[in-house]
């Protein structure tokens, strides 16, 4: 497969991978000149048409899904006997392999990665796509910590063939949710019972479930409860361990009811233990008493016996007595007699009657402190839980521009966390300073919140591209993938040059200069050039649009075939710039057209795709008999009127439309550019320059079922995803 080129666009360059699946190799994507993963299945699976349907079908469902913690579904499609999957190329490792290497993760990490896993989780199941298979193997962790899940759209079209390969069954049967264990119907509630078992290996070293044979593995899922992480890692908190089992629950009911539930309650936290506030230490500290001793000792003073007559305490005397112990037996003895002021002998059993009064009341004081003492400390605790549950609102302080050690100190004072979400090159933010944030400043949020924050690596160099020789439209899309931004535009006409080619560039080609530099284009082009109106080319062949555009100025761009059993061979089925269009002279006006006949030419049988122009087919085409010229969609021959409007209007269907919000960053205008990759090939739709804290939107058209999208602002590319369906 090596130096293989599949749809004549991925060449592959080295495997990076095997999989109990499929094979993964490094390419290089020669359309958009970056490097991608491509993920080739195995001839035992692309060989059950089955299973391809519900591969393709998967694949392309979670092409739609766009978010910065799972990797990026490109493109789908195959090439003579082999079906593919083009990823996002992330550089780094697989979280099983820092597994084996490190034996187990720290609290604060493994809560940090369950945590992205299930942010991914939860963009995903927000579409209806469930994972079914989140294991290790299948969460990558680049160099800079960024947490991303890959494989989405591959599990559920494996969920039947993975039962019978026993390799990949051992491999991920420890992942299993009891339900899958029975075959019972999966959910988003079995994404997280899987993500409970990889929290519950990153934290102990080891799966919670281990057997001899895959059927004793997922029995084990079925009938045991696993052991709490903490017997195996003391060390663990308390609050962790919770999420862990929660997420482990046999009932999927009792797991939580969604993946940002548990996002939620995988945020770091530190707990401190409370310490009782009648407690007493060795350093002289208050120690409560046990109510059951002190309820002892009052019982004992209320068993003192009264001896001999009893008269009336006198109330200068109570309270006055020392509260200890006396004997059980006995008269008091005269000798121990007082004389009163009468001269009158005093019995001592009043003070002995007395004394039992003065304790109760000094223990119901002790009580009542107790009781005070308790309350105080129940408020201190119902406003510390109250305060966890409902912190106080602040406002987010607007950081961008700041050093992270500025930010982080202003987020510190206002009770915020602050996070490093992404580094990136910007020109205009010198190094180590935060580019964007969020929250944004001035909004409020709860204390203790986390705010994000993309800090800049300063300007990055790069060779500026030569794009002499070439049409303009390419050089601009040239000049946009590869950093740099669009300058004057300068018309210079020169006889033997086609015209809209680029004759001349500044800074020339070769040189280095900082991404998002404007380059300036000298364009040929006559003085004074018209617009003109883009005829409809719908229904006719490519010979006769190219002789509907050479009187208005206009040439034929990419021809694209496409199979479409409704519309004759050769015919043109769709064009860019569409019809009533207004354009410059010079322009190019691209097409698609049937391809049917090629394909079912073909000795196998199969329809053969193609993901740019065949020169041979678009010479072909060109020789295909038409209609005479005229305007709009041309019939002839058996074909009728209707039928040509059935055949354009299913055509139609395969166009996408997408609503793109383009907001500026604060600061100086910067150059906004829109890249379409579609039916069409990659194409520009969209180039302004735009005042810093500028929002605008657009709807952006695309076609096909691989369309796909791409923002930049600046020279970088903020957004690369595919057109809703």
């Amino acid at each position: 497969m090596i130096d293989t080129v599949l749809a004549n666009r991925y060449r592959i360059q080295a495997k990076i991978g095997d999989g109990g699946m499929a094979v993964v190799y490094r390419a290089i994507d020669l359309l958009l000149h970056r490097p991608v993963a491509i993920k080739c299945l195995r001839p035992q699976f692309a060989s059950d048409p089955e299973f391809l349907q519900r591969f393709m079908q998967e694949a392309q469902a979670a092409a739609s899904l766009s978010h910065p913690n799972v990797v990026n579904i490109f493109d789908v499609g195959h090439a003579g006997d082999v079906h593919y999957i083009v990823l996002e190329y992330v550089q780094g490792r697989n979280l099983k392999e820092i597994l084996r290497e490190e034996g187990r993760l720290s609290p604060k990490r493994a809560a940090h990665i369950a945590r992205s896993v299930a942010r991914a989780l939860e963009a995903a199941h927000r579409r209806q796509l469930i994972h079914r298979d989140i294991k290790p193997h299948n969460i990558l962790i680049t160099p800079e910590g960024r947490v991303k899940v890959t494989d989405f759209g591959i599990a559920r079209a494996a969920s039947a063939a993975t039962l019978t390969q026993t390799g990949t069954v051992i491999g991920s049967v420890h992942y299993f949710s009891p339900e899958q264990a029975r075959g019972g119907p999966v959910g988003p509630a079995s994404d997280l019972y899987a993500l409970g078992v990889v929290l519950y290996e990153m934290l102990t070293g080891t799966v919670p479930f281990r057997g001899d044979s895959p059927i004793a593995v997922a029995l084990k899922h079925l009938e045991e409860d696993p052991v709490p992480p903490s017997r195996l890692v003391p060390s663990i908190p308390p609050w962790l361990e919770r999420v862990v089992l929660k997420a482990l629950a046999k009932d999927p009911a009792q797991r939580y009811r969604s993946a940002e539930e548990m996002a939620q309650d995988l945020a770091w936290r530190v707990v401190t233990p409370a310490v009782p506030a009648a407690e007493e230490d060795d350093w002289g500290t208050e120690h409560a008493e046990p109510p059951d001793a002190r309820a002892g000792r009052e019982e004992e003073t209320r068993r003192v016996p009264v001896v001999g007559p009893r008269s009336a305490p006198s109330p200068a005397r109570q309270g006055l007595a020392p509260s200890r112990a006396f004997p059980q037996e006995g008269a008091v003895s005269a000798t121990n007699a007082g004389h009163g002021e009468d001269g009158e002998v005093e019995n001592d059993a009043d003070t002995v009657s007395e004394r039992p009064r003065k304790k109760r009341g000094r223990g119901l004081v002790l009580a009542l402190l107790f009781l005070i003492v308790l309350g105080a400390a129940g408020y201190a605790a119902t406003h510390y839980v109250l305060s966890l549950i409902f912190p106080p609102e602040v406002v987010v302080p607007d950081v961008v521009g700041l050093t992270y050690a500025e930010a982080r100190g202003l987020m510190t004072l206002n009770g915020l966390l602050l996070v490093i979400e992404a580094e990136r090159h910007d020109r205009n933010v010198p190094a180590g300073h935060i580019i964007r944030q969020n929250p944004e400043g001035g909004r409020t949020v709860r204390e203790g919140r986390t705010v994000y924050v993309t800090l800049s690596r300063g300007p990055e160099l790069g060779i500026v591209p030569d794009v002499t020789g070439r049409p303009l439209r390419e050089a601009r899309l040239v000049l946009t993938q590869e950093g740099y931004v669009l300058g004057e535009e300068i018309a210079a006409f020169e006889p033997a040059v086609p015209v809209n080619y680029v004759v001349g560039q500044d800074p020339p080609p070769g040189v280095e200069a900082e991404k998002g530099t404007p380059v300036t284009l000298v364009v040929n082009r006559p003085q004074g050039a018209l617009m003109v109106v883009v005829p409809d080319l719908r229904g006719r062949t490519l010979a006769e649009a190219e002789t509907l555009l050479q009187p208005l100025g206009l040439e034929l761009g990419n021809a694209w075939p496409e199979l479409n059993p409704l519309i004759p061979p050769g015919r043109i089925i769709d064009q860019n710039p569409p019809p009533t269009s207004s354009v410059e002279q010079g322009s190019a006006v691209d097409v698609v057209y049937s391809g049917a006949a090629q394909q079912e030419a073909r000795p196998d049988g199969e329809p053969e795709t193609s993901a740019g122009p065949t020169t041979q087919e678009g010479q072909e085409a060109r020789q295909q008999p038409g209609p005479p010229a005229g305007s709009g969609a041309v019939v002839e021959g058996d074909v009728s009127p209707s039928e040509w409007d059935s055949a354009l209007a299913s055509s139609d269907q395969k166009r996408r439309t997408a609503r793109v919000d383009i907001y500026v960053p604060p600061g100086p205008p910067q150059e906004v550019v829109i890249l379409v990759i579609d039916d069409f090939g990659a194409r520009e739709v969209y180039r302004e320059t735009l005042a810093g804290g500028t929002h605008v939107r657009e709807f952006i058209d695309g076609r096909g079922d691989n369309a796909r999208l791409q923002v930049y602002i600046g020279g970088m590319m903020e957004v690369d995803q595919a057109f809703p369906r």
